[in-house]
């Protein structure tokens, strides 16, 4: 089912392509108008926020075989007291717009109970010490909640 679509590009001049070599979103939404079929299997190279988040909203467009490589080993489980270890606190932080992001994709439930909330943010110039630090406080912001990197795939439910 090859066709042939037209894109604008920023210079303004149209361009016809074909089906192999539309843009990723073009090419998703031809997918999902059932334009063309899903790929036999689909690999996302990297498992952070916007990878996993891929994965999952293109398993619920009924794509088979999504498939996640991250070069971190798989995370312990949710409630392992591994978590308990600091050195295993690199935080990410899943601001308004991540957290709506996540809603859409069914998956802030599940993650938002292990998150902490935080009001704003410290930053340090090098040499400032202690107390010397920034701090920023948006209040015109809902506050954004913070987790463990490697936690928030430990976090997700199994796939379907």
């Amino acid at each position: 089912r090859g066709f042939t679509c037209s894109l604008i590009g920023r210079s303004g001049d149209s361009h016809a392509r074909s089906q192999n070599e539309m843009s990723m979103p073009l090419l998703i939404h031809a997918f999902s108008a059932g334009l063309v079929a899903p790929p036999a299997g689909t690999l996302i190279v990297g498992g952070g926020p916007a990878g996993l988040a891929t994965a999952i909203a293109l398993a619920k467009r009924g794509y088979k075989k999504v498939e996640v490589l991250d070069r971190l080993p798989p995370p312990p489980a949710v409630d392992d007291t591994a978590w308990s270890d600091t050195a295993r606190f690199y935080l990410i932080g899943i601001g308004g717009r991540g957290q709506n992001a996540l809603r859409k994709i069914g998956a802030w439930d599940a993650i938002e109970p292990f998150t902490q909330p935080v009001a704003g943010r410290k930053d340090w110039a090098p040499g400032s010490g202690v107390d010397g630090g920034v701090l920023t406080v948006r209040a015109d912001r809902p506050p954004s909640n913070v987790i463990q990197r490697d936690r928030l795939p430990s976090c997700l439910p199994p796939p379907a």
